[in-house]
């Protein structure tokens, strides 16, 4: 088995003859990629076929682009062209992608190695002409230096400011964790007030969202300023700010909840199954611009990969009702939880913190899920069975329908 990685490197210092052939490789990369999307518009398409066999023997003709960089041209024409359709498809407004200078240069698997001369790294890239190659150098830390015999697949060269940057795809050697005990499971509850929830054997840690709450909405009121006076070149400056931000907050969430799981023998991290979310919850205007810009999907993401390569499962489990029920008793309803940051059972009376309270709950059907396979819901059988009635007399139902604010463990605190 093999797990992928992504990494980003530095070119160190590139000559200016070097320079010369870096801006011109990635100003006939984006001409190319211009040509595919101009087909793919005007035949309403995003087949990759048919743009190959439309675009392909023209932007080599025309752009003098050896043969695998046109076909990473293609590739990446095709991609564009599909997260356009895709938006259409979900009847999301969306005008035709443009490439920008941001398009970069795709370098495909023939066209580029990775080698080492004494103690330096670089990359050698392929101008098209036999024996003539690029010896472009790559600045790399020391921790990831034994990682570049792994590198394979198509990369990429990009530019941000005046520095250029190599993207390597790795495929390294993996061997899943094997489980010589007892599993301890580490139940995360994920929110927007309270960004992360961890309950392990030993407590509990929480980690507040909302001084990211905040500074999301000053990105926010920023746009809507530039946009009132009309400010594009403001706006264009800020562009990517904001997820630059977030991605690397994201990568020290997931790295803190690794490194606390691998302290655990035989660490398992329970996570709610929370796709398509946005499309059941709706709310205010201000309430569905939080949601959209919740990044639950990015950090576990991360925590996969990183939780992977540390030796740590990852088990996903069912969310309905991990916020409603009592990691007590087990009885399960709404008026157990009239308050964001409160939960009381309103049959054995328990009160405590609702986040710690719904992160117990994950752990619990998490570890259902390890000993039994999935459950329908995060109460057991017999949980189930014991509240059966009670949920009956408080009239809750499963709606399966769009509902308004229905986990309140998204909910502003009063």
């Amino acid at each position: 088995m093999h797990r992928a990685e992504t990494i980003i490197l530095k070119l160190t210092a590139p000559s200016a003859n070097k320079r010369a052939w870096l801006s011109q490789t990635s100003q006939a990369f984006r001409d190319g990629v211009g040509m595919v999307l101009g087909v793919a518009e005007s035949e309403q398409t995003s087949s990759r076929a048919k743009l190959h066999n439309a675009c392909y023997t023209a932007n080599r003709e025309e752009t003098g682009l050896p043969s695998d960089y046109a076909r990473m041209v293609v590739n990446a024409g095709v991609a564009l062209a599909r997260s356009y359709w895709g938006l259409r498809k979900k009847k999301r407004r969306a005008s035709f992608p443009k490439v920008g200078k941001s398009q970069g240069i795709g370098l495909g698997v023939h066209a580029y190695a990775v080698l080492k001369r004494g103690e330096r790294f670089f990359l050698r890239a392929s101008t098209g002409k036999r024996g003539q190659y690029k010896w472009l150098p790559l600045s790399v830390p020391v921790h990831l230096a034994s990682k570049l015999e792994f590198v394979h697949g198509d990369a990429k060269l990009f530019q941000r400011g005046q520095d250029w940057f190599a993207m390597l795809p790795l495929r390294l050697p993996h061997t899943p964790a094997v489980r010589d005990g007892e599993p301890t499971v580490l139940g995360v509850d994920l929110g927007v007030v309270k960004l992360m929830t961890v309950e392990t054997p030993d407590g509990c840690k929480i980690w507040n969202g909302l001084p990211v709450r905040h500074r999301r909405e000053h990105f926010a009121s920023l746009r809507r300023r530039y946009q009132r006076h009309r400010r594009t070149d403001r706006i264009k400056a800020q562009s990517g700010k904001e997820r630059r931000w977030m991605h690397d907050l994201n990568h020290k969430l997931a790295s803190e909840l690794v490194d606390m799981a691998r302290f655990y023998p035989n660490a398992v991290i329970v996570f709610e199954q929370l796709d398509g979310i946005r499309d059941r919850v709706r709310g205010g205007k201000k309430f569905n611009r939080m949601m959209s810009s919740w990044t639950f999907r990015d950090l576990t993401d991360k925590v996969k990969y990183k939780a992977e390569a540390a030796g740590v499962d990852v088990v996903f489990v069912d969310p309905r009702k991990t916020s409603q029920t009592c990691c007590r008793c087990g009885h399960a309803t709404r008026s157990n939880r009239t308050k964001q940051a409160l939960f009381r059972c309103v049959n054995c009376g328990w009160s405590g913190n609702a986040d710690r309270n719904a992160a117990t709950n994950i752990a619990a059907a998490g570890l259902r899920t390890l000993q039994q396979g999935p459950t329908d819901t995060a109460r057991s059988e017999e949980s189930e069975q014991a509240s059966s009635s009670l949920t009956t007399l408080d009239g809750v139902k499963v709606c399966e329908t769009q509902v308004l604010h229905t986990d309140s463990n998204l909910v502003s605190p009063a």
